[in-house]
């Protein structure tokens, strides 16, 4: 069953599909570009810049962004806000769906052919103000999903009705179904997590995974292992294949004590997806899905992914 197909069975608002389609076009112009020999020297000769935001752009975070507005222009999108942009964008017309994306999630792993994506999120806009609607929480999703560019160009979406993963087909061009109704397995012996920050981590992380490396001797009674590729989109896609438990919280840095990744357009997506796949996704208190957004580029602890590590890293949070 390829993308078209799917979306006129499991989704109940053409638009939706409309929009989902969009962004698929604008994946494989992504992967190609991002493929391309090309590409590939003007990256090793191409200064980086600084975003608004204080973090490091590169001109394949800026030339996806462009695609995906392109895309999104001729789509029933009213409008468009990513990690590239300071605001929204309004696309000037009466449409009711909005569009979340980080154009380019883990672009610092470009240069050494690490896998890299692109994450999205649609929203109605609730008969909102524009400046209103991209500041609803995460519950309000209608899909969700994201692209990964690795050895197979893949897509991981829900429009609400389970998560199904997709990979590219190249000579059709097309989005291909690999496996409907994923569950994440409720039980894991994986976590990722960045072990270079230890340093800033508070108790309930400290304890969480001191106990997961005590092994079989230490109180979890099984041994564990560590992956931690530093793409979201890579670790996410592991989980939803095998499971396991990524772990992002937020740390005693002044930049990421209210967490590191993005809310809006990184946590409240993959948030989505893990619950529609039988998974939990946490900031350590709420589920993601029940925060509330203050801000647009609103930063926020990520942990997700096999329900038991989940609630047990929860219940070591709840003590702090």
């Amino acid at each position: 069953m390829d993308l078209d197909n799917y979306l006129l069975k499991k989704s109940t608002e053409e638009e939706i599909s409309s929009i989902v389609k969009s962004l698929a076009d604008a994946a494989i112009k992504i992967s190609t570009i991002i493929r391309s020999v090309k590409t590939q020297e003007d990256v090793s000769k191409t200064d980086t810049k600084i975003n608004f935001d204080g973090d490091i752009q590169k001109p394949l975070d800026i030339s996806s962004d462009e695609i995906i507005i392109s895309f999104l222009k001729k789509s029933p999108a009213a409008g468009y806000a990513s990690e590239e942009q300071e605001g929204h964008i309004d696309f000037k017309n009466n449409n009711d769906f909005i569009v979340f994306a980080d154009p380019l999630d883990g672009s610092s792993n470009i240069d050494v052919n690490v896998s890299i994506g692109t994450i999205f999120s649609i929203m109605s806009k609730n008969n909102l103000p524009l400046e209103k609607a991209f500041i609803q929480n995460g519950s309000n999703q209608k899909s969700s999903g994201f692209f990964v560019y690795g050895p197979q160009t893949t897509l991981l979406i829900t429009v609400g009705a389970g998560t199904s993963l997709f990979a590219l087909d190249e000579l059709q061009g097309k989005f291909i179904l690999i496996r409907d109704n994923i569950v994440i397995p409720e039980t894991t012996n994986e976590f990722a997590i960045n072990a270079a920050y230890k340093r800033y981590w508070d108790c309930a992380t400290l304890k969480y995974i001191s106990e997961c490396q005590d092994g079989e001797s230490g109180p979890r009674k099984k041994n564990f292992g560590m992956r931690w590729v530093g793409s979201l989109v890579a670790d996410a896609s592991r989980i939803f294949n095998r499971g396991g438990i990524f772990l992002y919280p937020a740390d005693m840095r002044e930049k990421y004590k209210n967490g590191r990744l993005r809310l809006t357009y990184e946590a409240n997506p993959i948030a989505f997806l893990v619950e529609q796949a039988n998974g939990v996704a946490t900031d350590g208190h709420k589920n993601i899905l029940n925060l509330e957004v203050n801000e647009l580029h609103q930063r926020s602890p990520l942990i997700f992914g096999s329900k038991e590590e989940v609630l047990e890293y929860k219940k070591l949070y709840s003590k702090l």
